[in-house]
């Protein structure tokens, strides 16, 4: 807009009216200056409002004093700078103000005190031109705001997905390791320790040659809600990987994940699966380490793999504590 006005000013300074070529050149270059402040972020507000001062006072300037066909180019040009400028909110109440004023001046006021040299018809085409400006930019920027919020809603959803197991439903190894960073973070700057659990199905291997890879995917989803339905809202359960889930428990009180592994087990034992009509159940391995025992992160997961391993080796269905 900054541009149209000085290039304005120079048709004007070439057509020898000097007092509109003060004008535009007043309209650019505080234009320019709001442009200059805009950069500021502390002068935004500031830059918006000289801004809209601006091309409001250059509309009513154009509207009563200046009559050409470039003002009424003029005004157009700036109706949609006046609705980019200002919330989408308010572009209705400023169509109306605006089609009140015009509509003032070139049919009413022109009458008693303003000297109009439009014909009736062509004061009608620029309100026409207006109004559908007016239409043109608030449709444009409606769109342009539901674009907005469908790509901000897409792009939380594909964050999400990222986050998750596309056959569990549950945090991948990425974000659980997260959590599990974000956790061990906390700790060491004061916060409360915490502990792990790794849980492995047994004999996985045999359930996929024997039933087949896809009934070995259902095995992994259902366990998976079984273990995400027992748990508090306040812990968090990922898959770590193949067939082993990862908990982690916002507490260190070794008897009480004890007693939670003991639980899962219990559950997940419980569980009756039926594949090409015959029926068989699922046992599964717990490793229990905590922060308190552990030097850094990856001694804790060792220590839970370490306890896993233990579990498996003495026959699986059970859990044991580092």
């Amino acid at each position: 807009q900054a541009a149209v006005a000085l290039s304005f000013s120079f048709y004007y300074y070439f057509s020898n009216d000097i007092g509109l070529v003060g004008f535009y050149l007043a309209v650019g270059s505080f234009l320019l200056l709001g442009l200059a402040l805009n950069r500021l972020v502390k002068f935004k507000r500031v830059a918006r409002f000289l801004v809209v001062v601006t091309l409001f006072s250059g509309l009513l300037y154009s509207l009563t004093l200046s009559f050409s066909a470039l003002s009424l180019a003029w005004c157009l040009s700036t109706l949609r700078t006046l609705m980019a400028v200002c919330r989408s909110t308010k572009n209705p109440t400023l169509a109306v103000i605006f089609l009140c004023f015009a509509i003032v001046i070139l049919f009413i006021a022109s009458t008693l005190v303003i000297s109009n040299p439009y014909s009736p018809a062509e004061s009608l085409q620029f309100l026409f031109l207006c109004a559908v400006t007016f239409i043109f930019v608030f449709e444009a920027r409606s769109s342009r705001s539901k674009y907005a919020h469908n790509l901000e809603s897409l792009s939380s959803q594909v964050d999400q997905i990222k986050r998750l197991d596309a056959l569990t439903g549950l945090h991948n190894r990425q974000s659980i390791e997260c959590h599990l960073r974000e956790k061990y973070t906390k700790e060491r700057s004061g916060g409360q320790s915490f502990g792990v659990i790794l849980a492995d199905l047994d004999n996985f291997k045999t359930i996929n040659e024997r039933y087949g890879h896809s009934i070995g995917d259902n095995v992994l989803f259902l366990v998976g809600q079984i273990l995400n339905d027992s748990l508090a809202d306040d812990y968090s359960l990922g898959r770590w990987v193949g067939n082993t889930f990862v908990i982690i428990i916002p507490h260190d009180e070794p008897s009480a994940s004890a007693v939670i592994a003991e639980v899962l087990r219990i559950k997940v034992g419980e569980l009756q699966l039926d594949a090409k009509g015959v029926k068989f159940k699922l046992s599964i391995s717990l490793g229990i380490a905590s922060t308190s025992r552990c030097r850094d992160l990856n001694d804790l997961i060792s220590c839970a793999e370490n306890s896993l391993y233990q579990a498996k080796n003495m026959g699986g269905n059970m859990a044991i504590a580092s």
